[in-house]
């Protein structure tokens, strides 16, 4: 028997309104094109063409299995700023599929984070290796190299993976209407 174990990212929705639904996937293409699209309802002929044009792989009605929910609470910028930043934490193994860790403060990471793990914190991230696995922080930045794979949710913001072209990347929180994104180098580390 030959077999192959696949992690895949899938986007699931309704549509009820075919030329919102063309115009948020036309926007969002870049996001969207390696994942699964999974639409739930009938599917017009329009939204088949449309999906079809744009090599865009779909499947219609169709039950996933699914993991168990991680609730996630997100912060107020002016909530973490309360938080006491003397919490650190240093991850030097590597983050395997399956494992969730959630922190209420700063996260250090050596080893690569693997796909279907997940951090979870309200401090700064910086993560020196791969990362194919889900970020989410309320910190002030986040430091991660170039990735594709990678769910990264900031102060409630999906990061465009496609922004992240550099070696080394700082995702950083100005204001809840700005968060900006630049390249750093190991020598510009100063942990706040």
């Amino acid at each position: 028997m030959k077999s192959n174990q696949y992690s895949m990212k899938v986007f699931e929705t309704t549509i009820d309104d075919d030329n919102k639904f063309i115009s948020f996937m036309s926007t969002n293409h870049e996001l969207f094109k390696n994942h699964l699209i999974l639409i739930q309802g009938n599917i017009s002929k329009k939204i088949s063409d449309y999906l079809n044009d744009q090599s865009l792989k779909y499947i219609n009605n169709f039950e996933l299995p699914r993991v168990k929910k991680i609730e996630t609470k997100y912060i107020k910028p002016q909530e973490v700023k309360e938080i006491k930043k003397d919490h650190f934490k240093i991850l030097t193994a590597p983050l395997r599929s399956g494992q969730i860790v959630k922190y209420n403060g700063d996260v250090l990471i050596f080893d690569r984070i693997n796909s279907g793990s997940k951090i979870i914190t309200t401090g700064n991230i910086i993560a020196l290796n791969i990362v194919n696995g889900d970020i989410d922080s309320t910190g002030d930045f986040i430091i991660i190299p170039n990735t594709n794979q990678s769910n990264i949710v900031f102060h409630g913001i999906k990061i465009d993976n496609g922004l992240l072209k550099n070696k080394l990347n700082k995702i950083e929180y100005i204001s809840i209407d700005n968060i900006t994104i630049s390249t750093i180098s190991k020598k510009e580390f100063i942990w706040v």
